[in-house]
């Protein structure tokens, strides 16, 4: 462990993408292909494979082990984590002068890994003796790193495709074949192990392994569609629901978050198998909550999530259904390499009814027909449309330009929580008032506060939360870890001096939590500036 904590010092002390990617490498030229997998995750700021159990450790958790056995008041080791702007390099300071346990090798890797894995499934006494076993072993710069991987905050410049990149370099094999084996298997560590195997060319997709799932651009108008999209255009409805992947083999079938988490048992209606589908099957669609012929708001979906079984009384209430508009393993051949037009003659397997379903589509080639189309989407009561060229193959995890969004203007924002206060009336005592934040470049910046939305049960489960994941406090306002994102609807975005993005939305309200969704996917300034600048522009549709 004391060797990849020194390469991450070493690489958050380059500011050149170019000595990260090779003090990366060399590090990775290092490990034998036991170990290549958790080196290339760690790396990569990603403790845990997709799919394990969180660890289920917030900040306050670790500021508790690590003051008790450092022999510090909780109180002053937070104050020095907020002077350094990283409870990480505030632990290591920490633990400096202190007797060491270690000198690293009672700490390798691989058990460090394992012990990771095994956080998400203990209580929580046995996580903390976990956790306290740890740090005592850890040297100073172990224990920093291993704070940071813990609190998802690396901050060491070395996304995936840096890893990518440095992989590439260690092994001497073709970034691209990497970059896809990474795109197939869904994660980083196995496209590693893989690679320093020389077993690249036999990798396809395989159900239950779920992949990113590939994104649309956004744009402005019909005739923007048309100037990205040429020679045509299959459309779809855009449905208010969540984004999912059925998966499907001979005996089982599971439904995948955006985020690759198995969530079937929210849904257990579209465990069912539509009788002439054989073989392993991958469909990438929506999870749409459906009353008497007709999609209904996120509103009405939300109300399954987040709990451990949903009540039959609440399956009778809102029942959902599975939409499918694509298909990357059908009949257990691979199909992301062929252009949408085939993919959707796939799709024609699936029934027009039924939990599991086929989404319609049409084909549309004018400014015109677009606009229309958009328009008769907003009618039906959905998010907006979407467009796609015929031609396009599917890229896992990319947000090209092939796939473009037309949503309802001055919609909604996805923002992160960065602040809590408590609130008042029936929400005293309950942390209710939130401060939201967007990004610019890679920094969080605040952009209003938002207090209506999110149902008594939601606000009791984040006051919880953020009570454990406090960063610091200021007069009334709770600084909280960036982790809660909020889907935010507005009714007009202006330019403002009060915030620090530099925009202020008007009337601001929650619309849902955005569980399905990373920090890194939230919206951006920049984001604000198209919206000002749209709200001011004609109407999105033809004319």
């Amino acid at each position: 462990m004391r060797a990849l904590a020194l390469t991450l010092e070493n690489i958050a002390g380059h500011s050149s993408t170019e000595n990260k990617v090779q003090a990366a490498a060399a590090y990775l030229a290092s490990q034998d292909s036991a170990k290549i997998a958790i080196a290339a995750r760690f790396l990569a700021g990603t403790p845990l494979p997709p799919g394990t159990a969180a660890t289920k450790v917030g900040r306050s958790t670790l500021v508790d082990i690590i003051a008790a056995f450092g022999g510090a008041e909780r109180n002053a080791l937070l104050r020095r984590a907020t002077a350094r702007g990283d409870l990480g390099t505030a632990v290591a300071e920490l633990l400096e002068p202190l007797p060491r346990v270690s000198d690293g090798s009672r700490l390798p890797i691989l058990e460090v890994a394992e012990t990771l894995a095994r956080l998400g499934h203990v209580g929580r006494d046995r996580r903390t003796q976990l956790l306290q076993e740890m740090f005592r072993q850890a040297t100073p710069i172990e224990a920093k790193y291993l704070t940071k991987l813990l609190l998802g905050s690396l901050r060491t410049g070395m996304q995936a495709s840096r890893v990518e990149e440095a992989l590439a370099l260690a092994l001497d094999a073709p970034v691209a074949t990497i970059r896809r084996a990474h795109m197939l298997l869904g994660d980083i560590g196995a496209a590693a192990e893989r690679t320093a195997l020389n077993d690249l060319d036999a990798i396809t997709l395989r159900a239950h392994r779920p992949v990113r799932m590939m994104l649309a651009h956004p744009a402005e108008s019909a005739a923007q569609v048309c100037e990205l999209l040429p020679g045509g255009a299959i459309a779809e409805d855009k449905y208010d629901g969540i984004r999912a992947q059925w998966h499907r083999d001979d005996d089982t079938v599971r439904v995948y978050s955006r985020a690759l988490e198995d969530f079937t048992h929210f849904f257990p209606e579209i465990r069912n198998v539509p009788c002439d589908l054989h073989g392993e099957w991958i469909l990438d669609g929506e999870v749409v909550a459906w009353v008497n012929g007709q999609a209904m708001s996120f509103a009405t979906l939300q109300r399954r999530l987040g709990r451990k079984q949903v009540p039959l009384t609440l399956l009778l209430d809102a029942p959902v259904i599975f939409m499918a508009f694509d298909v990357l393993r059908a009949n257990s051949e691979d199909l992301i390499d062929v252009p949408l037009q085939r993919r959707k003659q796939a799709l024609k397997a699936l029934p027009t009814d039924g939990p599991v379903r086929r989404a319609p589509w049409s084909e549309l080639d004018d400014e015109v027909a677009i606009g229309e189309f958009f328009d008769s989407a907003l009618i039906a009561g959905n998010e907006g449309a979407v467009f796609k060229d015929p031609l396009s193959e599917y890229h896992p995890g990319s947000r090209g330009r092939s796939w473009v969004k037309l949503k309802r203007p001055m919609g909604t924002v996805d923002v992160v929580v960065t602040g809590a206060e408590l609130g008042r009336g029936k929400r005293a005592g309950m942390l209710s008032d939130l401060i939201f934040a967007v990004l610019d470049c890679d920094e969080l910046v605040d952009a209003g506060r938002a207090y209506s939305g999110l149902t008594d049960a939601e606000i009791a489960e984040l006051t919880a939360h953020f009570k454990e994941n406090t960063v610091r406090t200021t007069g009334s306002v709770r600084r909280v870890h960036p982790d809660v994102v909020l889907e935010i609807a507005f009714d007009d975005v202006r330019p403002s001096d009060r915030h620090p993005a530099g925009f202020a939305l008007r009337f601001p309200r929650i619309v849902r939590w955005r569980r399905d969704l990373q920090v890194n996917e939230i919206s951006s300034t920049a984001d604000l500036a198209e919206l000002h600048a749209l709200a001011r522009s004609p109407t999105v549709g033809a004319g």
